[in-house]
């Protein structure tokens, strides 16, 4: 999903092409184009808040109910924030939505409440708007050396596996085995969504995830393993009937999970922002970074306070720009506006929610693959010596591992290291920040 942009070409070519663009940074299209493009973010988006939602609220066991409220709630904060960050945070022409690595928090939290993950969420989100006011991003920021950007967006990806791996095989409840027809289905899907990103170049290139997505529901529901009932039944028009689902209560192992994982914040952020200003404006950077990081806090305390998973500033953004030749920022406002104005359609947010997990879990698959590749080509920009293989190694087998460890085993923890240690994902921070800064820390 969400993960660092990087480029090693000559910033000279970014020139070149940003000279072509048809609209800039600060140009505002005609309406009826900007609608155009506003629709094609929106389409580009939705696989992602559609992912979110899934794993979200199955982690939660909702009922359809709380699922379509849960699908609203991250489509209007979707909406809210790339309309702001587009227009007041940033300036940039990037989307804003649901972070991958709050999610796997989200989900390791979900055996303590909803209160448990709003107060987390919230703290976490306020922890990152104190760093900014308090002029103490820097050091933040100083932290996320190569290693270390590397090993978390490898670890998000390892840490889904778990995850994935229901959803590929059509685990639907603790009796079910999974279905051999469905991981193969789901199989094929994988490999086809990996092909088209390869052969397909432009436009198309961009929404491979969005074509697998229909190709996917359309097999399933073939097969009869799409429930469309929920759209039949569903309003066109609604407001969400429950904004704050519970009280959120201050439990510190939940706080520093979510703290843990909005350092992953900080580094998707960086990485998003960078990647965009080569191709657009540099000269904005420096106040952008501090603007958007502040309102990814506040993002935080919204969601925080909804019970639903905080939001990221997402690095997709420049192949998009680079396709469709065009850079402008109110582009994706428009984007932000659509996005809000879905989240009040009831019957479109279930028919966007109805796609089948399997197919959710090959689109994930895709992605995480994509994210991995990505933090291998971060760490390996330098020279790796003999100390980055434990650096970088071990936080990934041992976040792995804990992934994976049996349901029994963590139950019996003490409810406060159960956090940490079935957390893979912190487990893995940790010991990346332990070796990298501390313990082997270069001289």
């Amino acid at each position: 999903m969400e993960q660092p942009c990087r480029s090693a070409a000559d910033p000279r070519s970014f020139a070149m092409e940003k000279s072509s663009y048809v609209y800039d940074i600060d140009d505002r299209p005609p309406l009826k184009y900007t609608l155009v493009f506003g629709l094609q973010w929106a389409i580009i988006m939705f696989p992602v808040l559609i992912i979110v939602t899934t794993l979200g609220s199955k982690a939660l066991q909702m009922d359809t109910a709380g699922e379509t409220r849960f699908f609203q709630l991250t489509l209007m904060v979707s909406g809210i924030f790339t309309l702001a960050q587009s227009l007041w945070g940033h300036r940039y022409p990037l989307l804003d939505g649901p972070a991958t690595a709050l999610l796997l928090t989200f989900i390791v939290l979900a055996p303590l409440g909803i209160g448990a993950i709003q107060g987390g969420t919230i703290l976490g989100g306020a922890l990152l708007v104190g760093v900014v006011l308090l002029g103490q991003l820097q050091k933040v920021i100083a932290l996320a050396t190569p290693n270390v950007v590397g090993v978390i967006l490898m670890l998000i990806s390892f840490s889904m596996l778990p995850y994935i791996t229901h959803t590929l095989i059509g685990i639907e409840g603790a009796q079910s085995t999974g279905d051999l027809l469905t991981f193969v289905v789901s199989l094929i899907l994988v490999v086809f969504m990996a092909a088209l990103s390869h052969w397909l170049k432009g436009f198309w290139k961009t929404i491979v995830l969005v074509l697998g997505m229909c190709l996917g529901t359309t097999i399933f529901s073939i097969l009869g393993a799409a429930g469309w009932e929920r759209v039949l039944t569903a309003p066109w028009v609604s407001v969400p009937p429950e904004w704050i689902p519970a009280r959120p209560h201050f439990y510190w192992p939940a706080v520093l999970a979510c703290a843990s994982s909005y350092l992953a914040v900080v580094v998707n952020s960086l990485g998003s922002f960078n990647g965009i200003a080569i191709l657009t404006d540099m000269k904005r950077l420096p106040r952008s970074i501090s603007r958007g990081i502040l309102f990814n806090g506040l993002g935080g305390i919204c969601c925080g306070l909804l019970g639903i998973v905080g939001t990221v500033s997402y690095s997709l953004s420049p192949g998009v720009v680079l396709a469709n030749r065009v850079a402008s920022r109110y582009t994706t406002a428009c984007c932000g506006c659509l996005l809000l104005a879905a989240a009040f359609v009831p019957k479109l947010a279930m028919l966007l929610a109805s796609v089948p997990s399997p197919v959710v879990g090959a689109v994930l698959c895709v992605a995480m693959g994509a994210q991995v590749g990505a933090g291998l080509a971060i760490i390996s920009r330098e020279s790796i010596s003999s100390r980055d293989y434990y650096v970088v190694g071990l936080p990934l087998i041992v976040g792995t591992l804990v992934s994976f460890l049996p349901g029994p085993f963590i139950n019996a923890m003490p409810a406060g290291l159960r956090v940490f240690l079935g957390n893979g994902f912190v487990v893995g921070i940790t010991l990346v920040l332990l070796l990298e800064h501390v313990l082997m820390r270069k001289k």
